[in-house]
Parts: C-alpha cells; structure tokens; sequence
C-alpha cells in the first residue's frame, strides 16, 4: 500500500510539473515594441515565435536561433549572428544585406521576397529589382490584389506581368492599360479552388483606345468615347458611343450615360432612369417593369414588387425565381428556409425553383 502511495505521489508530480511546463513555456516578449510573436523561451535558452502570443490556439515554432544575438525585424522576421527568420524558421536569404524596407518589404542585395499567408518559405519575386520594387497601390483600395512595380516592371501577388511595366497604368482596380493595349484584372471567383490570389490575372483585352484613360468607379472608366468595365460579373466589356455628354454613377455595377441605363457592362435602353431603383444586389425596377441581372421579368408588377431572397421574389399576385414565374405559387405564403434551400407556400415546395414536392 505505501508504495503504491508512492507511485501515485510521483504521478502527480510528474503530472504538475508537465503541467507547469506546458502552460510555462513562453517568456518575455524579445522586443514587443516590434513583435508581438517571438519571445524568449521560459526555462530554456532559446527563442519562441508564436503568432501575437497565442500558443494554445495557433501554436507555436522552437527556432534554432541563437537567443543571445537574436532581434527581431518586425512581427514574423527575426534575425541572430548566422540567419534570418520567417515565423521562426530560417529561410535561404542572404543574411548580411538582409532587410526590411520601409514598406514592409523583405529583400537582400539580389533579390525581393514574398511572404504567402501560408507555408514556411519566402518566395523570391522573380525579375524583380530589390533598389526599386515598391508598392504600387490606388487611393482607396478595396480588391486585396496586392501590387508592386520597380523601374522596369509591374507584379500582381509577387508575379511579373506580362506587359510593358514603363507604360503601364492602372485606371482602377480592375482595369489598366500600357501603351499598347489594355489589361482587365480578373478574378474567378467560381473556381472552388485556392485563394484570390491563386486565381486573379491580368489579360490583354483590346487595343489601347484614342483618349486619356478616367476612372469612373472602381469597376467602370472612360476612354474617349468608349466606356469600359471589368467586374465580378462580367471579365471585359467595352461599349462605344458617339459621345458621351453626361455620366450618372449609381453604384459599383450600374451606371447612366447620356440618359441610359447600364448594369454590368449591358445597356438596358427601355429602363425609365428617372425612376431606377436598385432593390437588391441582382434585382432593379422602374415605373414601368422589374429586371433580374439585367434580364426583364416578364410579368412583375413593379408598384407591389418585393425581394424574398437572393433568387425569389414576388409581386402582390406572383413569385418568381430569378426571371421565371411559379404557376400556382401563393405570394402571400411563400418563404425560403435558408438553412435547406427549401421554398414553399405551404403546399407546393420548391428547390432552385423546380417544384419538388406538394
């Protein structure tokens, strides 16, 4: 029985005392006016870096730096007498004339870096010159493309574009142009796969057009006579007119140009822009009709018309799904579980707007 006493005594120290070094691990912050995220290891001679301290939740790396000769260069870069540090793990850079600039930017004497929001090595930007890569960002940027030029090139998330980069402009955050021709900066979005930097370009589209290029938002400009978009809904879309005396913006995707309604790149000539609303991010009416992504619905009353949800919608004696009316559909009953994707009246169920059930 005592040494039974004994053996569990011993348990429960061992245990305390792992307990204590799990939770006691991590020190003092190496300099946290810099960093947040390296640290000083609590009872051993090494260096932690563990993302603005939060071990528990999104762990932590033991580097092998030398703790007596380690600085920090801002949150994830760090440094000692022999290597230099990304998230705690050293990286093949040269060490001497390593740096961060005043951008943020991580470079040596030959060569820029990029820093993917994953993995554990940087990444050289190739072609670039490290003297003169700096960012190269609109006012008011809103896309989260991240952009850089330097004397001779520009570069989308690190990656050299292929067009002239002493000429090229940007117009907005979609469009650009060089000398030559003009660019649209395109995202899938229905790729299903990777981040929006795995699945943005810059494509030619066209002949540069006669005309100093303006911005008209962050989607539409102006060249000469031409107006031109590049947006979510529509890669390139080019639209002459013989000229334009008046631009109307009313929002992102819609706009009037001499008296015409516009969305998305489409010309709607019978919409009445007097009395335009836009009722919901695919649904706009007028006076006289009701139009889902630029498209009529054909029987909408626009004086009762209302939006149920992002496809379905109804007037005082119809439901719709997108521009299709639902014989028989009761507007007065008809919900949409969210959870399911279930619409129903109360006795007819409907799924994408195909009767499933009653």
């Amino acid at each position: 029985m005592k040494t039974f006493l004994i053996i569990m005594a011993l348990l429960g120290l061992f245990i305390i005392i792992s307990v204590f070094l799990f939770f006691y691990r991590m020190g003092k912050p190496v300099n946290p006016t810099i960093s947040d995220s390296y640290f000083h290891h609590a009872w051993k001679n090494k260096i932690i870096y563990s993302p603005m301290g939060n071990w528990f939740e999104l762990g932590y790396t033991l580097t092998d730096a030398d703790a007596s000769t380690f600085t920090v260069l801002n949150r994830d870069f760090g440094k000692d007498n022999k290597a230099v540090y990304w998230k705690g793990i050293a990286q093949l850079v040269d060490h001497t004339t390593f740096m961060i600039d005043k951008y943020g930017i991580a470079k040596d004497a030959t060569h820029v870096y990029y820093s993917r929001s994953f993995g554990g090595e940087l990444t050289v930007v190739v072609g670039a010159d490290p003297k003169t890569y700096q960012p190269y960002s609109l006012p008011k940027e809103t896309s989260g493309h991240i952009w850089h030029r330097d004397q001779q090139s520009v570069f989308l998330f690190s990656k050299k574009i292929e067009a002239d980069g002493k000429t090229f402009v940007r117009i907005n955050e979609t469009l650009a142009y060089d000398s030559l021709s003009l660019y649209a900066i395109v995202t899938n979005y229905q790729s299903g796969a990777g981040t929006v930097e795995d699945n943005t370009q810059v494509i030619r589209v066209n002949q540069k057009p006669t005309g100093i290029p303006v911005a008209i938002n962050q989607n539409y400009a102006r060249m000469g006579n031409m107006v031109l978009l590049s947006n979510w809904k529509t890669d390139f879309v080019m639209l002459p007119f013989t000229s334009i005396d008046s631009v109307l913006v009313i929002n992102e995707r819609n706009l009037v140009i001499n008296q015409q309604f516009i969305s998305d790149g489409k010309l709607i000539p019978k919409v009445d822009v007097s009395s335009v609303q836009i009722i919901d991010r695919d649904f706009l009416k007028d006076k006289n009709a009701v139009y889902y992504d630029t498209e009529l619905i054909a029987e909408a009353d626009p004086t009762t018309f209302e939006v149920i949800s992002e496809f379905y919608s109804k007037d005082k004696q119809h439901v719709f799904y997108k521009t299709i009316l639902l014989p028989n559909a009761n507007p007065k009953s008809f919900t949409i579980d969210y959870g399911t994707n279930l619409a129903t009246d109360g006795k007819l169920s409907f799924k994408e707007g195909i009767v499933i059930g009653q």
